[in-house]
């Protein structure tokens, strides 16, 4: 989804967390259109988007006082985002359901859907997608899509180049939504999955 932060971005989320606005706007105007990228790929719909958006940030101002603690703020960042979006999804899904029950054109299967499923087995299909990489591939994707990493800090910490690093994690989604397509056919985790690739 997103990568991780610089040392000023700290600062600004330390001042987001003392109530300043103005650093708010600031990470707002840094973060708004990468938000709303990865909604309308979920959502296709552009007002809904930008619902999307709006809710999130004001989710991340809620839990401001939450962040001189966060040690990896895209990772947690992201979290919320992924949240959001399957809060969304699911209520989208619950809805479309309603309505074609309503219809009469079939029962409605989704209404006690428990909250955590559809989540849950996203997670486990990624999971077991992780678990056929190679463990460089590995390795790098969970750095940086899961820790929150930059390429370059893992590229140090991993004694590799940059450009070994992006391979690594290009090659890593690649064959992650490959195994996604084979072993998957519920349309509605694989959008999850792929937003979660973002």
């Amino acid at each position: 989804m997103l990568t991780a932060c610089t040392y000023n971005e700290k600062n600004l989320l330390l001042r987001i967390s003392q109530d300043d606005a103005f650093a708010f706007t600031m990470l707002f105007n840094q973060y708004k259109d990468k938000v709303y990228t990865i909604a309308f790929k979920l959502t296709g719909c552009a007002f809904t988007s930008e619902e999307a958006v709006q809710d999130i940030f004001m989710k991340l101002w809620v839990k401001r006082k939450d962040l001189p603690g966060v040690e990896y703020f895209t990772a947690w960042f992201n979290t919320i985002i992924r949240n959001y979006l399957f809060s969304l999804l699911k209520s989208q899904v619950a809805r479309e359901n309603r309505e074609i029950a309503f219809a009469g054109k079939l029962p409605s299967f989704y209404n006690n859907t428990d909250q955590g499923i559809l989540l849950k087995e996203t997670e486990a299909l990624l999971e077991k997608a992780l678990y056929t990489l190679p463990p460089q591939q590995n390795k790098v994707y969970r750095l940086i899509k899961e820790r929150g990493m930059k390429k370059e800090e893992v590229a140090s910490q991993l004694n590799l180049s940059t450009e070994t690093v992006k391979a690594h994690l290009s090659k890593a989604i690649k064959s992650i939504r490959a195994y996604c397509l084979a072993h998957m056919d519920n349309p509605a985790i694989l959008i999850l999955a792929f937003t979660m690739l973002q």
